[in-house]
């Protein structure tokens, strides 16, 4: 973003962007955000993935957020398109983040595994989900306060969002070394629904939370590095990098979880579950017949 100032020193305007958004690029994003959050709710309701609410809010926020870029095309001076885009897009991945925290938990007790788990489970999520709170929050104000215009306020708001990415980063490494501490003692030992029923592929539901672990994480680092740079850096000014690195990363973790649905996954666990308490009730209740004697 550049200030136009008068003759006078007095701010009378700015240009937003480096470049003229692509309209086209702008909205295949739309419609496939679009797309991905209708599917989403389209399973979260018979799954009863209610955590999935945050993961959709998410995807709006992306849509719209690509729509502000739509706006801006051919109107880079134009505040409002500018900040809906900015504010939408750098935000909405702190939503999916929060539920891929909460995956990891509802994953854990749903194989009744809670004993593997370096963090109780009752505290796992609501530990994640606070930080990405405050991670939100942050991202959010310095986001905001950039409306004002004013070019020391403006470096102070990149200055919070890059504090809250890297916040965000910190507490993304630690939550995938509780992941890869769970899946590896399971895998070394099963306990719990695991060792009771081997059929259940569990691991392909790990595997996808690791490729949209991947997908944020890259997202987030560029991130820091596009604030660290300032707003002259290569990472600004070039629009196919915010497409690369943020746009295809949200869709693919967007997109992996349609293909490798948590819910999925607690559901098998739960018919194993009634399976087994069919199995064991039936046995209960069966009478031997008696001995005969001859």
């Amino acid at each position: 973003m550049h200030l136009i100032y008068n003759s006078t020193g007095d701010i009378t305007g700015a240009i937003f962007y480096d470049y003229n958004p692509s309209q086209t690029a702008a909205w295949t994003l739309v419609v496939l955000f679009a797309v991905a959050t209708v599917i989403h709710f389209i399973m979260m309701i018979p799954l009863r993935t209610w955590c999935f609410i945050v993961f959709i809010l998410g995807g709006i926020c992306e849509a719209f957020g690509y729509y502000g870029r739509v706006m801006s095309h051919d109107n880079v001076r134009k505040m409002g398109p500018y900040m809906m885009q900015n504010l939408l897009i750098l935000v909405a991945p702190v939503l999916l983040a929060a539920t891929v925290y909460m995956v990891l938990g509802r994953i854990i007790k749903g194989l009744n595994a809670d004993d593997y788990s370096s963090i109780r489970t009752s505290r796992l999520t609501k530990i994640f989900v606070m930080s990405d709170v405050l991670a939100f929050v942050t991202q959010l104000a310095g986001s905001g306060v950039q409306a004002t215009g004013d070019d020391q306020v403006i470096k102070i708001g990149n200055g919070v969002v890059l504090g809250g990415l890297i916040f965000q980063l910190v507490m993304f490494g630690i939550f995938l070394n509780v992941a890869a501490k769970f899946h590896k003692r399971l895998a070394n030992e099963p306990i719990g629904l695991i060792k009771a029923d081997p059929s259940i592929k569990w691991q392909r539901y790990f595997v996808g939370l690791y490729i949209a672990w991947v997908a944020v994480f890259v997202r987030n680092l560029v991130r820091v590095i596009e604030y660290a740079q300032g707003e002259n850096g290569s990472i600004v000014t070039n629009e196919a990098m915010l497409y690369i690195f943020d746009g295809a990363m949200m869709f693919i973790t967007m997109a992996i979880f349609i293909i490798l649905h948590p819910g999925l996954l607690i559901r098998q666990a739960k018919r194993s579950t009634y399976n087994r308490m069919g199995a064991d009730t039936e046995a209960f209740f069966t009478v031997p017949p008696p001995e005969k004697n001859y």
